[in-house]
């Protein structure tokens, strides 16, 4: 197969729960720290305890009340729009996920070098879940809301609906808005848009991103993932799937695992050809090889099966000219959920066949939740700052017993963090979204 050449991460920038920095985010991943916390006081209609119940959990009502929430703070414009073409455009009356994508995104932008890059030939491919944000809510809550209440108590009744909106109507357009507007703000002609893949969207958008520079139509692509749903919708949709944690511990790969924990944020990174970030003197963060992608056609949100993760991973490998050998760490999908970690590690013991290892696992969700459309930007966000600090990082909550996979092999799940010694040749990773 004809090797392409690599693609370079020349900027990234990011905001995840429980930090307020790119550094903060390490140090808390080194240190084996998780976010997760008590639903924050205010940030739902209703208080957060109201709707706690036990198993099994009845429609409308929660599993645990702790998540991993970015604070009010880490969604602030700020000064990243003075100046700019967006600075009188009203973008404070927006969603806080627009508001968190557009500064994430300018931030990884002005990290990189693009004073040579012809802003016609940039653009933005962005993962967004689709699912109902605060201010749509609130949209809905005016519109619809007041429907129901007068075909239920009569139009002349008092109605406890928020009948002005007291929201921006722009707020209407839940998963494309950020894209264009990074898009605009930045002045990038290139083109964007938004993806839903679910909880492979950002690595997919890298993919995209990688596909556009290869073929020669842009020279520099922002992508990533962003991830602000209203919380409240995804606490209680995941516990009517049964798959949340119910004392709000992320587990990977451990006896202890019991579901899930929800997380929020966004990590964005700048793309370039590699020769070209050479020629203009970037900071290169990292470099991406190679990309495998499949359909899990039998499989399914909360069952996953080992052949189509195994043809994603085979086919990146294959691409990269890589045995799985020569990687040190995999930055593993690992929700703890009890069937998808066992898949996963299924999954990864046949890839691997005989190759030897050590290699260390772990999950990024130990540490800041399941940022389902940004999961895999936090995941990939994890792997380079490792890479820059030289250490392999460990897995949150990793105390418990490690599953049957973990015991013999190739593979390990560290508790403290360690150095990552000179393999002989680069430091290899892989990251796996599923």
């Amino acid at each position: 197969m004809t090797r392409r050449s690599p693609i370079a991460v020349v900027g990234l920038a990011g905001a995840f729960p429980g930090a307020r920095s790119l550094d903060a985010f390490w140090q808390g991943i080194e240190a084996g720290r998780s976010a997760a916390r008590p639903v924050p006081a205010g940030r739902w209609p209703v208080p957060a305890e109201d709707l706690l119940a036990d198993a099994p959990v009845p429609p409308d009502h929660l599993a645990t009340v702790r998540a991993c929430l970015l604070d009010p703070e880490q969604c602030d414009l700020g000064d990243c729009l003075e100046g700019g073409p967006l600075q009188d455009a009203g973008i404070h009356r927006l969603d806080p996920m627009v508001r968190l994508a557009l500064r994430v995104g300018i931030e990884a932008w002005r990290s990189a070098r693009t004073e040579s890059v012809d802003p016609a030939r940039a653009g933005v491919i962005l993962a967004n879940i689709a699912l109902p944000t605060e201010e749509s809510s609130r949209l809905a809550r005016g519109i619809v809301g007041r429907a129901f209440e007068a075909a239920v108590l009569g139009a002349d009744a008092p109605l406890a609906s928020d009948t002005t909106l007291g929201t921006d109507p722009r707020n209407r357009y839940v998963t494309g808005l950020p894209a264009g507007l990074l898009g605009r703000a930045l002045g990038l002609g290139g083109g964007g848009f938004t993806l839903d893949a679910a909880c492979a969207s950002s690595l997919y958008a890298l993919h995209l991103a990688c596909e556009e520079l290869h073929a020669g139509r842009l020279d520099a692509v922002l992508a990533g993932g962003v991830s602000r749903p209203d919380s409240l919708y995804t606490q209680v949709g995941f516990s009517q799937l049964r798959a949340l944690s119910p004392d709000g511990v992320c587990a990977p790969f451990t006896a202890r695992a019991n579901g899930l924990v929800v997380g929020e944020g966004a990590g964005i990174f700048v793309l370039k050809r590699l020769a070209d970030a050479r020629a203009a003197g970037d900071t290169i963060h990292g470099v991406i090889r190679a990309v495998g992608l499949s359909n899990d056609v039998g499989g399914s949100l909360l069952s996953p099966q080992v052949e189509g993760q195994r043809r994603a991973m085979a086919q990146a490998y294959e691409r990269a000219g890589w045995s799985p050998s020569d990687v040190d760490l995999v930055e593993c999908h690992g929700t703890g959920t009890p069937r998808g970690d066992a898949v996963e590690l299924d999954s990864l013991a046949q890839t691997w066949g005989d190759a030897q290892g050590p290699c260390v696992l772990g999950s990024v969700k130990s540490n800041v939740g399941h940022l389902l459309t940004a999961a895999g930007a936090a995941g990939f966000m994890k792997v380079l700052l490792a890479l820059r600090h030289r250490r392999l990082p460990p897995t949150a909550n990793a105390d418990g017993e490690p599953l049957p996979g973990l015991v013999q092999g190739p593979f390990r799940l560290l508790r403290t963090a360690e150095d990552w010694a000179d393999p002989g040749r680069p430091r290899r990773a892989a990251v796996s979204g599923f």
